[in-house]
Parts: C-alpha cells; sequence; structure tokens
C-alpha cells in the first residue's frame, strides 16, 4: 500500500473542521476495536446519546453530522433506536450485516462502500 501522509489517513484533507475531524477520529478508533460477537471489521458500533454526550452535542445534531461526514469520506451512517453503525470504507460486508441484523435494524443491510482508489494497492 502506498504511504499515506498522516493528514491523508485521517481524512484531514478532506475534514475541515475540529469537530468533524475529532468525531471521525473517535468512529476510526471504534471501527478498529471490534465488538463483542466479532473482531475488527471496519464499523464502528456505539450508542448515539453517548456519543453524543461525548462531543458536547445533541443527538440530533450528532447523528446529522456523521451522516454528512460519511458521506465526504466515502462511509455508511445508519441509526436505529439509538444505536449507530458507522461502516468505514472497505469495511467487511459479512460482518456488517452481522451486526445489522443483531442489532435490530429491519431489512436487508445496505451495501458498503468501496476502498476510496487512495487506498488501493499500487
Amino acid at each position: 500500500m502506498a504511504a499515506l501522509k498522516l493528514k491523508e489517513r485521517f481524512e484531514f484533507d478532506v475534514l475541515k473542521t475540529v469537530e468533524d475531524r475529532l468525531a471521525y477520529a473517535v468512529v476510526q478508533s471504534l471501527a478498529n476495536n471490534g465488538h463483542g460477537d466479532i473482531g475488527s471489521c471496519g464499523v464502528a458500533e456505539f450508542d448515539l446519546i453517548d456519543f453524543a454526550e461525548a462531543l458536547d452535542t445533541p443527538p440530533g445534531e450528532t447523528l446529522r453530522r456523521l451522516k454528512a461526514l460519511a458521506a465526504l469520506i466515502n462511509a455508511l451512517c445508519v441509526e436505529h433506536e439509538n444505536i449507530v453503525l458507522f461502516a468505514l470504507a472497505g469495511a467487511d460486508q459479512a460482518g456488517f450485516a452481522h451486526l445489522y441484523k443483531s442489532r435490530g435494524f429491519e431489512g436487508l443491510p445496505p451495501n458498503l462502500p468501496k476502498v476510496a482508489p487512495r487506498y488501493w494497492r499500487i
């Protein structure tokens, strides 16, 4: 994989506000931590209320920010009953589908975004 600058690895070249950068850094950390029933699959799972309190913003504003952030960085953000799944580009589709179904989301899990070209192997 091509060596990316730190600014690119954390999407700081795309995310301009400090709030967006902080939210992304937290989401990226959570996505790499793994889950109790499935390992690290590139999907962050968290409680919206807890996340909003950590960022000192109202839950509605936090969810809007997360969805806007997802659109900017080729990710996916879904919420159901205050449980948020935030899948980074290149996340494992099977792992996401398992979390989606087991956490009570309804319907078929959406297809995850593909890896952005900057992350392709050279």
